[in-house]
């Protein structure tokens, strides 16, 4: 299974923070997990052994000796975050992160919350009693110590994710004024008021409770996480949200997907894949199918197009993952599920190669047909001839990535919404336990021959100029934009 960086990165806003024992010396923490890290990363991570790749090895020695070099200052549990996330987020791989998960009762930031809302980045809440003047909730920032909130947000971007995304910035507009290392606070903001006037705030740093940072970011925008149909006016409206379901979620998906092939009466299909933030590709494969009957095409002379293939790094780690990850499939879907017998064969393709002593197991991929080669193969769905629409946010990461693909290959397909997130080669994921109890999020295998390039964004047929997470908005949108 995947879970998307920015998931990780927003773990404290979720979840309660463990609290951390007095008088801890953070910077040895980070040392001992930048190292536990480092460790892992060369005995699992395929980007440490792929010839294809000599990129990964050149970060791999400065991203480390980067991270040392920020020891010194290190003095709280953000700032230990900070030192160890130099080294893994310097990869440029929204598979490999160092997570949050034992949290600490107190960090310090600045008494106000950012928020990327409609195009423009907005004081979302502030802290209650704060002592000094803070900007008014919904002003507008301009700019930080003369740098514009994109460019502060580069900054901050390094410290969780090092891809220049658009998205990534956006989603950590949230934790702007949170202090990551010392030395690096703002000290003076300019905003515009509902008004139109500009105003400035000179910047004033706390150590607060978690708690309480917690609560002031309940009422922050987020993407929403389910999967669910309705067919009104001809148009069926499928929310593929969720690829990585619990058990309930599961069999929830299980009668959507027994319901759709039954539905009559529909003109248009909408694929609205937001807030989906990747998991099992198989679920949007089995979505798709459900609406569509599936995508067909002439087979001629296919053994002759060249073919996308994927190979797994052989570790102890990635054994481990597969073996944890099949029994999750057993638990959600069952023992007998295609999901976990899949599971199954690749953990034991991984016993057998480590038993041989060969560094990779091949993963047979299909072959590689773009948008224009399946159009020019007569491709068409088997049980569905009007239109197919696929909306996608700047969430979609992963195998919402993959969902997106496939339904990109309908021909005539129009893909709306924003620009999605992006991948590496690099994906499948394991994680390791770390000596602080934080966690390591590491892929398995590396994909080779792929249409998509690596850390490419998709960019919609037709954007939308709405508030993403504005369901009514963008059903009226995308409605408008459709095909007369």
């Amino acid at each position: 299974m995947k879970k998307t960086t920015i998931a990780l990165l927003i773990s404290l806003f979720a979840a309660d923070a463990a609290h951390a024992a007095t008088g801890t010396d953070w910077s040895a923490k980070a040392a001992t997990d930048l190292e536990a890290a480092r460790t892992a990363i060369r005995a699992g991570h395929p980007g440490y052994i792929d010839e294809q790749n000599p990129a990964f090895l050149e970060w791999e020695a400065k991203g480390y000796a980067a991270a040392r070099a920020l020891l010194p200052r290190v003095n709280s549990y953000e700032s230990m975050l900070a030192a160890v996330r130099t080294y893994t987020a310097g990869f440029q791989d929204g598979h490999l992160s160092y997570s949050d998960d034992i949290g600490n009762d107190t960090l310090t930031m600045g008494g106000w919350r950012l928020d990327y809302v409609n195009s423009a980045y907005r004081v979302g809440a502030v802290m209650p009693d704060w002592g000094k003047p803070l900007p008014p909730v919904g002003a507008e920032l301009l700019a930080c110590d003369g740098l514009r909130p994109e460019q502060r947000l580069r900054q901050v971007a390094k410290y969780y994710d090092g891809r220049d995304l658009p998205g990534i910035h956006h989603a950590l507009a949230t934790i702007f004024t949170q202090l990551d290392m010392p030395g690096e606070e703002m000290k003076r903001c300019t905003f515009r008021t509902a008004n139109g006037r500009e105003v400035q705030f000179a910047q004033h740093y706390k150590e607060v409770k978690a708690a309480d940072f917690r609560a002031m970011m309940k009422s922050r925008p987020r993407p929403q996480h389910f999967n669910t149909y309705s067919l009104q006016d001809g148009v069926l409206w499928i929310r593929a949200g969720n690829f990585d379901p619990d058990h309930e979620a599961s069999q929830q998906l299980d009668r959507m997907v027994r319901e759709l092939p039954q539905l009559e009466g529909v003109r248009t299909i909408v694929f609205d894949s937001r807030g989906n933030g990747g998991g099992n590709s198989a679920v949007g494969v089995r979505i798709f199918d459900a609406a569509t009957g599936g995508l067909e095409f002439e087979q001629d002379k296919l053994d002759q197009v060249p073919r996308t293939f994927a190979q797994w790094r052989v570790s102890e780690l990635s054994i481990k993952g597969m073996e944890e990850r099949l029994e999750k499939f057993k638990a959600s879907y069952g023992p007998d599920s295609d999901d976990a017998k899949r599971a199954a064969t690749v953990r034991d393709k991984l016993l057998q190669a480590r038993a041989a002593g060969q560094p990779w197991v091949e993963q047979p991929g299909r072959p590689r047909l773009s948008r224009a080669d399946i159009a020019a193969r007569n491709g068409k769905l088997r049980r569905f001839n009007g239109n197919v629409v696929l909306v996608t946010d700047e969430d979609c990461v992963s195998s919402c990535l993959n969902f997106a693909d496939l339904v990109r290959s309908v021909p005539g397909a129009i893909h709306m919404g924003q620009a999605t997130s992006a991948d590496t080669a690099y994906i499948d994921v394991t994680f390791v336990s770390l000596p602080s109890g934080n966690h390591l999020m590491l892929p398995m295998k590396v994909w080779r021959n792929d249409l998509r390039g690596n850390n490419e964004v998709l960019q919609p047929d037709v954007p939308l100029q709405v508030n993403i997470r504005d369901n009514a908005a963008v059903r009226q949108a995308v409605l408008a934009a459709l095909p007369r």
